[in-house]
């Protein structure tokens, strides 16, 4: 019997509700009370920010015990409650996965890029009085010769690198921790079948699993982990069976793949710039509430197409090392190795079963959107 039933009821859950049940209730929610779908409503904000209040309790396991307990008055954060904006736009941005993938944000890395290139499209040197020879003039007037040409500057040039450089840093940290990571995993699944525990294991993943669905583009982590997985082990296994005569084929099958995902990635960005060129040219303020509605979503859509393309690239790439690791560390016998890429294949097989019921993917893409619209608010 719990004190208080209010932040239950704002949510539409029973209070013996489990976590994933809370979670997705309180993104069905926040959408249906996003101000953005209510601009006559006054009251809209508050009705939001009290849908924000009642998850950021009732996910926290110490805070909703206390409420249950207590009351609503004995279960406030140590920090006080977040702006109910800024909760919407991160509660689901990934984290559930981050042990699985690592760092991954489709807006991280557009952010970064945006503050590294100015108004103009080029990158920017930084640093206090630092100066873009690109936009320098000549004392006769005329323009540099880089400037003419459309050439990068030397600090320009300097710029970039040491982007890069970071970067590659970055993902070599999170290959390291990705590694024992899925190692620990692996060696856990192991583990329980042999114990004869694997039951128990599995209802623990399937639980995890519905959770990371709620995630966004949570169906398409899942899948894509389960294709770096499937694609690595098979490999792995094959060439064990055939004493590694079998990488002749699979090398070249691999880099063709790899091929293909870079020109399927051009075509993409090519086919959005076109589109989006086509829509630069409509003024959104002639157009009626209907109309204009349409437009940002279409808009909306487009970019994160884009965005995941792009991310999902940069990732395959960083699971396939991390699988690589694994597979091959020949400080692991061989035949420990082995029974690895078959323990992949089982998490694999579980990934790629996910699926989402209509309704729950209808509602998935309409709240991503609304979390782009969101990020872009908060880069203007």
């Amino acid at each position: 019997m719990v004190k208080d039933t209010q932040y239950y009821d704002i949510l539409g859950v029973k209070p013996e509700a489990t976590p994933a049940e809370i979670k997705k209730a309180y993104r069905r929610r926040a959408m249906e009370t996003h101000p953005d779908k209510h601009p006559d409503d006054p009251e809209a904000q508050s009705k939001f920010q009290a849908v924000g209040e009642a998850y950021q309790v009732l996910s926290d396991p110490g805070l909703r015990s206390r409420y249950d307990e207590f009351g609503k008055d004995d279960a406030v954060p140590q920090h006080g409650f977040e702006d109910a904006t800024e909760f919407f736009t991160t509660i689901f941005g990934g984290d559930g996965f981050k042990d699985w993938i690592g760092e991954f944000s489709l807006f991280k890395e557009l952010n970064e890029a945006v503050e590294g290139f100015d108004e103009n499209g080029q990158p920017t040197t930084g640093g206090p009085g630092a100066t873009d020879d690109s936009n320098m003039v000549k004392h006769d007037g005329k323009a540099s010769a880089a400037d003419r040409k459309g050439k990068l500057t030397k600090e320009q040039r300097d710029k970039l690198m040491e982007m890069e450089q970071k970067r590659r840093e970055d993902i070599a940290r999170q290959v390291n921790e990705l590694s024992l990571k899925l190692d620990a995993k692996l060696k856990n699944y192991l583990l329980a079948s042999r114990e004869k525990h694997l039951d128990e294991f599995q209802l623990k993943l399937d639980q995890e699993i519905e959770e990371l669905k709620l995630e966004s583009f949570g169906m398409e982590l899942l899948h894509v982990l389960a294709k770096v997985y499937k694609n690595k082990a098979n490999n792995f296994i094959m060439s064990k069976k055939t004493h590694g005569f079998s990488k002749l084929f699979t090398g070249p099958r691999d880099n063709a793949r790899s091929v293909k995902q870079t020109y399927n990635l051009l075509s993409t960005g090519l086919e959005a710039q076109k589109t989006m060129e086509q829509m630069s040219e409509v003024n959104p303020e002639e157009l009626d509430q209907y109309e204009r509605a349409k437009f940002e979503s279409m808009m909306a859509g487009k970019a994160l197409g884009v965005m995941w393309a792009m991310s999902k690239f940069e990732l395959e790439r960083k699971l396939k090392e991390v699988c690589s690791r694994i597979l091959t560390d020949r400080n692991v016998p061989s035949k420990e190795r082995l029974a690895k890429a078959k323990a992949m294949l089982y998490f694999a097989d579980k990934f790629e079963r996910a699926k989402r019921s209509p309704e729950e993917a209808e509602e998935a893409r309409v709240f991503e959107e609304m979390i782009l619209g969101e990020k872009a608010k908060h880069r203007r």
